[in-house]
């Protein structure tokens, strides 16, 4: 499965930053949203902008273009009748992005213990929950789930550890579903620095720094990323890296890949534990 028009996805933290990015994206594909966020002002833009994209391709849609679920995805009953709702309007879910996630406002080690297992809750938790709950709704006619990590999950961030902790652990839930059948592909989608709503809790002087000296992904290049990777059938289990100054690519590379998996006794890898 790829994009089609026609489609209908749910998209969680899509009011603002990539989340609202996807969503635009998408919709220019003719895609039906089903927007999942906190904040409600912020997704009634997203949905005006959504139906904007839709009109440009001339596509009118039998359903809405969008809805939107005020939705906190670390309660699991609720984000359970997110679903449910997508369901009822749209008939079908086809894209699962899970893409809510937030940064902890506080130092670390001084961290509040709320502070920090709530970046743990949204940032993995939410996104194994939305993976479970998209796979339910999928495995009758298959779908795409793509989970929204970073680029530091796999390079360590020193002044943000926890951040870094959730974001790997969502890259290894997703690569260790590469083998997933029932014509599922997941995903995840792994930017290095986006200005995005995500960062205001970072010290301006942190921002500025990030700004000169290492620069922001662009917006466009995220999103592309994305859409290729959603089109891109032969793709189950990968991590897409979009790197500030880099191409877009696989994390890790082939090479990389074969060295670092389990073998067997005789030297050759233990297929059940294959990545690729």
């Amino acid at each position: 499965m790829k994009i089609e028009r026609g489609q209908a996805a749910l998209i969680t933290g899509a009011g603002s930053g990539i989340g609202r990015a996807l969503a635009v994206g998408l919709a220019g594909r003719g895609v039906r949203i089903t927007l999942v966020d906190l904040r409600a002002t912020q997704s009634e833009e997203t949905i005006r902008l959504v139906e904007e994209e839709h009109a440009k391709i001339s596509y009118k849609p039998n359903s809405p273009s969008a809805i939107f679920i005020q939705c906190d995805v670390t309660k699991t009953d609720d984000v359970a009748a997110a679903f449910a709702r997508h369901q009822d309007v749209f008939g079908q879910l086809d894209i699962c992005i899970n893409n809510a996630g937030i940064v902890s406002e506080e130092p670390f080690p001084e961290t509040n213990p709320n502070i920090w297992r709530k970046v743990i809750e949204v940032n993995l938790m939410a996104v194994i929950d939305g993976t479970i709950k998209a796979i339910q709704a999928m495995k009758e006619r298959g779908g795409m789930i793509l989970n929204t990590a970073s680029a530091a999950g796999f390079l360590p961030l020193p002044f943000q550890p926890i951040y870094s902790a959730s974001k790997g652990g969502v890259l290894m839930f997703t690569m260790s579903l590469t083998n997933l059948e029932m014509d599922i592909r997941v995903n995840s989608l792994c930017p290095e620095f986006v200005e995005t709503p995500l960062l205001q809790p970072l010290p301006s002087s942190a921002m500025a720094d990030l700004r000169d000296k290492v620069g922001f992904v662009p917006m466009e290049k995220v999103v592309a990323a994305a859409l290729s990777t959603l089109d891109d059938e032969t793709k189950a289990g990968q991590c897409v890296w979009v790197p500030t100054t880099l191409p877009t690519q696989t994390y890790p590379d082939e090479e990389t890949d074969r060295k670092y998996q389990f073998f067997m006794k005789d030297g050759s890898p233990y297929p059940p534990f294959t990545h690729q």
